[in-house]
């Protein structure tokens, strides 16, 4: 949560003379400061003013909202502070206690005539704070007076997305009941359900499902509610939502049907019930064009490298190329360009694939195991020419492995551009079994150094991008088995 009042400010003022509190009593601000509530009394006896301005044009009472102290808060309130008073930041004491949550501090200022409605210059409004730290008695409290369930702010997000996004179940109840809109949609496109799965509180995403909430409702990048479940490991509430009559059949942005998500997913509860839907073990990925892709990736690099990044590719594209490296002929007579850093870790463009490889991608031995109990192929590869096996290699799980491995023994299978088992294993930078998953391999008669179409190899490849314990295994791999490392000259 943005904290906005300005306390930069007031830390500033706080060792300035009495003259430099634009009015405001040195003692009643030093009381107020300190917390020392017998030095309040005696502030305000003394007939020192809590309304007098600080030099972010607050009051005492936001500093005392702001030390979450209730006490200071009611003899402030008592001596006649005005409970509304907005800073130069556009905070009030009441949208400043529901950023901190004291159910307590928030009743008093409601009852001392608050407004209810009160926002911060961003728009987000006091009952949405309060949504996502207080408690439903002081949700119910603002409600009364007059705070609307459905006002959002700048990013179009209400006070039930705040609820969601925190996994307040008690605060959806109370925002529900009072008429919020259970599907309204942020300016980016998130709905309260996508904010409660983002919670990782099952109970949230659960309650906002049986009040309404449109489980088909999709992200502008394509993410459906099951796939959003999916990922928060939320997989209870990703089989409610198929159970209650998902349409196992249609296909996301991605050209996914539900049982490709399922597989990847892993698992395998979750795969039988699409399967018992009417999902098809075989079904493939239907992909967009390359293009389109390729736009997907490359606002991921933009994002990442940041705008001078973008301009050297502009700059580039005029030329024909995303590379200012030149093109050189190899030995085939092919043309071709040495690879920027960043490309190493492009994935590939997503091929036509049957959810089996999926499965083995995930690890999963259970989840391919159903699979093929439905009827999966074990020979059918991907458009791309990925294999079972090398799906499994890419997966970094020894025993989904050694279990594609018995179904698809071809460990020298090479998938699109010449890329290798060995290329699958060191290109999955998360897998926390490469070494026993490379050791196997090696074992077993895998070629540890392939050059690819792309003049890339796997000791390349893990040489130039690799995380650090995984170059200094696999360097010393290749050493201890005398592989040779000298590629051919481009």
């Amino acid at each position: 949560m943005k904290k906005a009042l300005g306390f930069g400010f007031l830390l500033l003022g706080a060792a300035l003379p009495v003259a430099g509190w634009a009015g405001a009593s040195e003692e009643l601000v030093d009381a107020v400061r300190g917390n020392d509530h017998a030095a309040i009394k005696s502030a305000l006896k003394g007939k020192a003013d809590p309304n007098a301005s600080l030099p972010d044009n607050s009051t005492v009472l936001s500093w005392a909202v702001d030390r979450q102290d209730p006490e200071t808060v009611s003899m402030l309130l008592a001596a006649g502070a005005k409970p509304s008073i907005v800073d130069i930041n556009g905070a009030s004491p009441l949208t400043l206690a529901c950023e901190r949550g004291h159910a307590g501090i928030v009743a008093s200022l409601l009852g001392a005539g608050a407004d209810a409605k009160a926002a911060r210059a961003d728009g987000v409004s006091a009952l949405a704070l309060c949504a996502g730290t207080s408690t439903s008695e002081a949700l119910t409290g603002m409600i009364a007076k007059g705070a609307d369930v459905n006002a959002a702010d700048m990013q179009g997000q209400t006070p039930l997305m705040w609820a969601a996004a925190k996994g307040r179940t008690d605060n959806i109840a109370v925002l529900l009941k009072a008429g919020a809109n259970v599907n309204a949609v942020a300016k980016k496109g998130f709905t309260p359900l996508f904010f409660a799965l983002q919670s990782k509180t099952p109970a949230a995403s659960m309650a906002l499902l049986d009040a309404g909430a449109d489980a088909k409702a999709v992200l502008p990048d394509g993410t459906t509610v099951i796939q959003a479940a999916l990922l928060m490991k939320n997989d209870p509430f990703a089989m409610q939502v198929v159970s209650r009559g998902a349409d196992v059949n249609q296909r996301d942005s991605k050209g996914w049907q539900l049982i490709h998500t399922a597989a990847l997913s892993g698992n395998p509860e979750l795969i039988k019930m699409v399967l018992s839907k009417g999902g098809n073990a075989n079904a493939l990925t239907t992909p967009p064009p390359v293009e389109q892709q390729k736009g997907v990736l490359y606002a991921a690099m933009l994002i990442q490298n940041g705008p001078a990044w973008g301009a050297q590719q502009v700059q580039v594209a005029a030329l024909g190329s995303v590379s200012p490296k030149p093109v050189k002929t190899d030995a085939a007579g092919v043309k071709r360009r040495p690879l920027e850093a960043f490309e190493y870790l492009l994935p590939p463009p997503g091929t036509p694939t049957p959810p089996l490889l999926l499965a083995a991608q995930s690890g999963s031995v259970e989840a391919m195991k159903v699979l093929i109990a439905a009827g999966a192929d074990p020979k059918a590869k991907a458009a791309d020419g990925l294999t079972l096996a090398l799906a499994a290699a890419r997966g970094g799980n020894l025993e989904a492995l050694k279990f594609a491995l018995e179904l698809d023994p071809d460990i020298h299978a090479l998938a699109q551009e010449g890329r290798s088992i060995m290329h699958m294993v060191v290109e999955n930078r998360n897998s926390d079994q490469y070494e026993e998953v490379i050791t196997y391999l090696a074992d077993k008669g895998a070629a540890l150094n392939v050059v690819d179409q792309r003049r890339i190899s796997p000791g390349s490849f893990v040489n130039r991008v690799g995380p650090e314990k995984l170059r200094v295994f696999y360097i010393q791999l290749l050493k201890d088995r005398k592989v040779d490392t000298k590629r051919a000259p481009d």
